[in-house]
């Protein structure tokens, strides 16, 4: 099971530190488990092969997803934005579903795309408008990857997993 445990503190790095280390204490890892990062640059627990993090935070909020497969989480608050952003960044489908839509809505598909790549672990090295997150889950090869969003104040949280199911845990 993928589980996403969201926090809120000061600041979003300190609520996404209070995230990770309640996280780790639900599998008995210690938080001072040595961290490594691929060639492009995803964090993995280097003696923990079979557990898989990501960390996201913005504003007050701190996020971050565990699971025995690769997974990614985003998480950010809602800005003024210029829509041109929108026709750099997304596929001309997704900038036409957005021109139809609140600007805040671009948030939606920016945290689904930054989760999905996270996931893949192919970071900014893909483009992001190679493909589409206007559906609820990515074919890559014979892999799905589901979309699975929670709400947060002024905000959006999307978690990218390959489980059709995920729990959440607000820390106190």
């Amino acid at each position: 099971m993928t589980t996403v445990w969201i926090a809120q503190d000061e600041t979003g790095k300190l609520a996404a530190q209070r995230a990770y280390a309640a996280a780790l204490a639900s599998r008995g890892i210690p938080a001072t488990a040595e961290l490594a990062k691929t060639v492009l640059g995803k964090p993995y627990l280097r003696d923990y092969p079979g557990v898989q993090f990501n960390l996201s935070h913005s504003g007050r909020y701190g996020v971050c997803a565990l699971s025995d497969f690769p997974v990614g989480v985003d998480v950010e608050l809602i800005r003024p934005l210029r829509r041109e952003v929108a026709r750099r960044f997304f596929t001309p489908a997704e900038a036409a579903w957005l021109d139809a839509r609140p600007e805040a809505e671009f948030f939606r598909l920016w945290t689904r795309k930054e989760s999905y790549i996270k996931a893949i672990g192919k970071g900014l090295t893909q483009r992001l408008d190679s493909f589409s997150v206007l559906e609820e889950l990515i074919f890559q090869g014979s892999t799905a990857w589901y979309f699975h969003e929670h709400p947060v104040e002024g905000g959006y949280l999307t978690l990218c997993a390959q489980e059709p199911d995920a729990a959440w845990v607000e820390l106190g």
